[in-house]
């Protein structure tokens, strides 16, 4: 609309930059920064993953870039009880475990916005205080989401990779993976949702017979054996 003037804004800070980045916002991030002076400007992106394809597009945005990494070593926190399960009626498997297992607020991560979608009309049939989040979702309908976990009025949510950044609250006590996440290190970004300022948490996650090759992956990544229950 032409109504607001960036010449003097000397500082761009790009958060999530990897989704940011990877979902089709770049055209519109190229569109603002054109219009941002490049010579005074420090820009800082900030990404749980940084993939090649996205340090290559920093090089475009930034002038002499410096790598800040935390080491790997740090990746897990060690107060999340880690515990797998084998199974083929993975949805059966996650009733008896909400059931069980001594919980405050859950969050469950699925690979799909159908599966979430699935696993929340699954849930909700069966009792379950559940709800869901995904990129198809209006900021409106996102907050009243939120707003529903915060007064405990919600017990699980069920979310996708995307949906879940940024969601910062203290009391979920257990993560569930109902899919394993696809990259090992999504699985550190999903499970450190819980045991967080000091709490204790737990991160389960369901797999299939043929998915032991992505649990290797994923143990080789934090350097801890996830327990078989």
């Amino acid at each position: 609309r032409g109504t607001i003037k960036l010449t003097t804004v000397k500082m761009l800070v790009l958060d999530e930059a990897d989704e940011m980045l990877d979902m089709g916002f770049v055209d519109d991030i190229e569109s603002i920064l054109k219009h941002i002076p490049r010579e005074e400007r420090q820009t800082m992106l900030f990404s749980a993953t940084m993939p090649a394809p996205i340090r290559a597009l920093s090089a475009k945005y930034m002038r002499q870039p410096v790598l800040v990494a935390i080491s790997k070593e740090q990746l897990t926190v060690p107060l999340i009880d880690q515990f797998y399960y084998e199974t083929r009626e993975k949805l059966e498997g996650l009733c008896r475990v909400l059931d069980i297992e001594d919980t405050e607020a859950v969050i469950i991560f699925c690979r799909t916005k159908k599966g979430v979608d699935e696993l929340v009309a699954s849930l909700q049939t069966r009792g379950y205080l559940a709800d869901g989040l995904h990129g198809d979702l209006s900021q409106v309908q996102r907050d009243r989401v939120m707003k529903k976990l915060r007064e405990r009025k919600l017990e699980i949510l069920i979310a996708t990779d995307v949906a879940a950044r940024g969601i910062d609250i203290e009391q979920i006590t257990h993560v569930i993976n109902f899919d394993v996440p696809q990259d090992p290190e999504s699985y550190v970004h999903r499970i450190g949702r819980t045991g967080r300022a000091g709490k204790k948490g737990v991160a389960i996650t369901f797999i299939e017979p043929r998915e032991y090759r992505q649990l290797r992956l994923i143990e080789q990544l934090i350097k801890t054996r996830i327990t078989r229950r």
